[in-house]
């Protein structure tokens, strides 16, 4: 019988006692042994017993995670049950939000074995694993503002309210980006924006890189040299209608292994929520996560 770790965010806007009993109870009818385990504000306590871990939660209980376990992140698979606010990972690996569905694609995914499990090289902002997006610029201004209260009430829509909130004092911050394409050459741009991203996905269902996957042992650069109300909206409008966001000389996008900036980024986005701390560089963590799928 399969020990699983079951991490839970009980503060999350969607996490439902129900729906958490209903998910352990379809877990050990497919004969796991489940742990289920709250996530803190101060961090994460896994038993230490477990072949497998579960998350239950969104994005940032995962990048949670994922740091709890530290080096054994890369030895130990991961899967999600979709409870979150955005869940761009979870979406983008197809895991099944009804807890009996989820169940037994779990227990067919184990079954399969590591061979058919996706494995997806990790990457840190600093010290900080980034398990699907990063931005900085008026989105992660907007994240900031996203008070834990207001995101429980409304889920993502707190996040347009955040932007909606920041329209008379729109943030404007130049920074220079400089780094490592995929292929080993340098690069250097300006840019007022900046979004990374790991997985296909961002903010939703929106792909803003044909070459972004969680597989791609690189992350995917977009800056926008304005990041003015206006191209703003303009890159908005062309995710949503998903157009070439080059092609539409909205942002330019590259294929990074390293990425530095200037200074201090602050405030950053990571994986939904806001990082109070700053940091200068994002580089390969050394290790990938296996999701069992």
């Amino acid at each position: 019988m399969p020990v699983l770790d079951l991490v839970y965010n009980p503060f999350s806007g969607s996490f439902r006692q129900q729906r958490l009993a209903a998910l352990v109870a379809a877990l050990e009818r497919e004969g796991f042994a489940v742990n289920p385990l709250p996530s803190r504000i101060d961090g994460i306590d896994l038993s230490g017993k477990a072949e497998l871990v579960c998350v239950h939660g969104g994005d940032g209980t995962l990048r949670d995670t994922v740091q709890a376990l530290g080096e054994r992140a890369g030895d130990l698979p991961l899967c999600i049950a979709p409870s979150g606010t955005i869940n761009l990972v979870a979406r983008e690996l197809g895991y099944a939000k009804q807890p009996a569905t989820f169940a037994r694609q779990l227990r067919a995914a184990w079954e399969r074995g590591p061979e058919s499990w996706v494995k997806s090289p990790l990457y840190r902002l600093g010290d900080m694993p980034i398990v699907a997006c990063l931005s900085i610029g008026p989105d992660s201004q907007a994240v900031a503002r996203v008070s834990s209260s207001l995101k429980q009430r409304i889920g993502r829509y707190a996040y347009v309210v955040a932007m909606m909130r920041q329209i008379r004092a729109w943030p404007r911050d130049p920074m220079t980006i400089r780094g490592e394409l995929a292929d080993g050459r340098p690069f250097e741009c300006e840019a007022e924006a900046a979004i990374v991203s790991h997985g296909a996905l961002y903010g939703g269902p929106f792909r803003l890189s044909r070459e972004a996957a969680l597989e791609a042992d690189s992350v995917e650069l977009i800056t926008l040299g304005r990041s003015t109300r206006l191209d703003t909206l303009r890159l908005v409008i062309a995710a949503l209608l998903r157009q070439s966001l080059v092609d539409r000389g909205i942002a330019d996008i590259r294929t990074c292994r390293r990425i530095a900036f200037d200074r201090c980024v602050t405030p950053v986005q990571v994986d939904g929520d806001h990082m109070p701390d700053c940091a200068y560089a994002i580089a390969p963590g050394g290790l990938a996560l296996a999701y069992v799928v």
